[in-house]
């Protein structure tokens, strides 16, 4: 009885005791489920965090092309608008006119050089809009739309066209313009006004052949000198044997033989100035010599002649053959200017020129006439050459004389009123006085 029940308590308690073992069992798998779990979401992790970790890095690589790239684009993209402006820059500064037509002959390009010489209204653009052709010359159109068809001319042709009342020569010159694959888009065309080229090569034709016949008027002056010599020098003697009116026409014929001497004097010193040989000479000496070669003009004029030779050094270093010869131009011009009668004043001053350290001394001559006079308008030319206002004159009488004073480092001035007179003024350097 005893060890039933025994048995039975220990039947009981072995079954009051599986369920715990069970619960322990479940609980150690679910710790190990857990712990499973944990790596598995640990190893995750791991995973995930790598990956990030390279899909950061990644990303850094990626910005930092992105940034290189993005300021090889700003680059590129400013060294493009540099360029752009650098081409626009010459394109506007380039002496010659630069434009392009489409294969319409429109315009689609215009430098504003060739905005003025095509006479368009955009001189301060470069790209134009199409279409405008329609205000360009006629000659100009029909020769641009040529071009435009054939392609351009790599020739330069010269075109003739009316801007106003201004006729202008145009020099063109074109090229083909093709896109990458070959297919043609336009034209490029160069122009140039050649209007002032054309009429400085035609000023320059002429010089030679002025300078040509300057060259023959020289040797004929030459040729021409030696008789008149030879004609004065006989009439000269049938001054001094003939009387009466024989007398006198012999002394015409010798006046007029001084002044054809003067006029081809004057034509050689112009066409092949001699140069200078000075020395010290009298001015007031020389100015009495030729005041004695002309008396037998003057007196048959009726001029009277005054001298107020009033300078108290008349030394000057000059070449006395150019100071005569300036004299008697000056002379011949205020006879020409005096009609009939008239007086002729001849004067000199002593004078001081400044500058540098102390003044230097010189004198001043004058030659005033009461002569037509010289009006205000042609003041400013008449020491040009072949300029005259006489029909019988030459124009180079006063343009040897300035071509004279110049040459005696002088400088001569004028002053004149119509039908008053006109006062020429020289100024020279003196010879210092000794002691």
């Amino acid at each position: 009885m005893g060890q039933e029940l025994e048995t039975i308590g220990s039947e009981n308690e072995a079954m009051v005791f599986h369920p715990r073992l069970e619960d322990a069992e479940k609980e150690q798998g679910e710790k190990r489920l857990l712990l499973q779990a944990f790596d598995m979401f640990t190893q995750a992790s791991s995973s995930l965090e790598s990956a990030f970790s390279q899909l950061q890095a990644r990303v850094q690589r990626l910005t930092e092309e992105l940034e290189t790239k993005h300021l090889e684009l700003e680059r590129s993209l400013r060294e493009k608008v540099e360029v752009q402006s650098y081409l626009k820059t010459i394109l506007e500064r380039l002496p010659c006119g630069v434009f392009v037509l489409d294969p319409g002959g429109n315009l689609t390009l215009c430098n504003p050089m060739a905005s003025e010489v095509l006479e368009q209204s955009h001189s301060n653009s470069i790209h134009i809009e199409s279409g405008s052709q329609s205000f360009l010359s006629t000659e100009m159109r029909s020769y641009l739309s040529a071009s435009a068809a054939n392609g351009g001319g790599k020739e330069e042709v010269e075109i003739s066209v009316q801007n106003g009342h201004r006729q202008r020569i145009l020099a063109t010159s074109g090229t083909p313009l093709a896109d990458a694959c070959g297919n043609p888009i336009g034209t490029l065309h160069i122009i140039r006004d050649v209007t002032e080229v054309k009429a400085l090569q035609e000023e320059n034709k002429r010089i030679e052949r002025l300078s040509a016949m300057g060259e023959m008027a020289v040797e004929l002056a030459h040729e021409i000198r030696n008789p008149l010599g030879s004609v004065e020098l006989f009439a000269s003697l049938l001054v001094q044997d003939l009387s009466g009116d024989s007398k006198r026409w012999a002394e015409n014929i010798r006046i007029g033989t001084r002044s054809l001497n003067t006029i081809v004097s004057n034509m050689l010193h112009f066409a092949n100035p001699i140069s200078p040989v000075f020395c010290t000479v009298d001015l007031h000496s020389i100015i009495q010599e030729i005041l004695r070669f002309t008396d037998p003009i003057m007196s048959q004029r009726e001029a009277e002649v005054k001298t107020a030779l009033a300078a108290d050094n008349p030394l000057i270093v000059a070449d006395p053959e150019m100071i005569k010869q300036m004299l008697l131009n000056l002379i011949f011009n205020a006879m020409k200017a005096m009609p009939s009668r008239g007086s002729l004043t001849i004067g000199t001053r002593s004078v001081d020129f400044s500058g540098g350290d102390r003044p230097t001394p010189g004198l001043e001559l004058q030659i005033q006439d009461t002569g037509i006079g010289i009006p205000p308008e042609n003041l400013g030319r008449i020491f040009d050459p072949f300029f005259t206002t006489n029909k019988k004159g030459t124009g180079l009488g006063l343009s040897v004389v300035h071509q004279i004073v110049e040459r005696h480092s002088g400088c001569i001035s004028v002053k004149s009123e119509v039908n008053q007179g006109t006062t020429f003024t020289i100024a020279l350097k003196n010879v210092p006085e000794k002691g």
